[in-house]
């Protein structure tokens, strides 16, 4: 089965202009058909499988799917991963470790991310106290899934990331969005449990990336519910 720009856009939540850029360039299995990209499900199937993205279903044909489909903490989590005993001993080392483990799509190479990283701790410390870091570009990466990808990396030693408090760094939250809402969401969601000590605490002593997830789920969860109430 064959499709068309449009809905190979939509199931992959991804802008149009993303996809044929992708298709011209060739990073994405298309074929070219009267000035335009077409693509045969199966393929893109394949090739969403390979990097861990959502394929939605085409049947799926309203244009306000990809907006009001729920953003979740959890699954930028999964998606992103959890890292134990990242190497090194400044801020460049650390960022550059954690760059080469993240499941970057492939149209994004860890060098790049890594520059961009480094350009943004330029401007200030991403650290925001307590031992936590929040590395994320200055600007959005339009390639990162929809969805965004949070990457949990706990350094094998604490690093100065001459952050607010003077405390240094002993977990990362790499944070890679393809547009600025996603990535103030996401952000917002995951202030919101670094506000509960117990969770800090429990970051502290975490030893298992499962454990780590089930807790975020639990207290996205719990989000979800008090922002319900709020709003009944």
């Amino acid at each position: 089965m064959e499709i068309d720009v449009k809905t190979a856009a939509r199931m992959l939540g991804t802008p149009e202009a993303t996809i044929r850029r992708w298709a011209r360039q060739g990073k994405i299995p298309a074929r070219e058909r009267f000035g335009s990209y077409v693509f045969r499900k199966n393929d893109l199937a394949k090739w969403a499988r390979r990097r861990n993205l959502t394929l939605m279903d085409s049947s799926c044909q309203s244009d306000i799917i990809p907006a009001v489909r729920e953003l979740s903490l959890y699954e930028s989590m999964r998606r992103g991963g959890v890292f134990f005993s990242v190497k090194g001993r400044d801020v460049r080392e650390v960022l550059e470790a954690a760059c080469m483990l993240i499941p970057l799509p492939r149209t994004i190479d860890w060098e790049t991310l890594l520059d961009r990283l480094l350009q943004r701790e330029e401007l200030a410390s991403t650290g925001i106290g307590n031992g936590i870091a929040f590395p994320h570009p200055r600007y959005p990466m339009e390639d990162v899934p929809a969805g965004g990808m949070i990457s949990t990396c706990f350094l094998e030693n604490e690093v100065d990331f001459n952050a607010v408090d003077g405390s240094p760094v002993f977990i990362l939250f790499v944070i890679l969005c393809p547009d600025t809402k996603t990535h103030l969401k996401l952000l917002s969601r995951l202030s919101f449990c670094l506000r509960d000590r117990g969770f800090i605490r429990f970051l502290r002593e975490c030893g298992n990336g499962d454990d780590l997830l089930i807790r975020v789920r639990t207290m996205e969860q719990d989000m979800a519910a008090r922002e319900k109430a709020a709003g009944a």
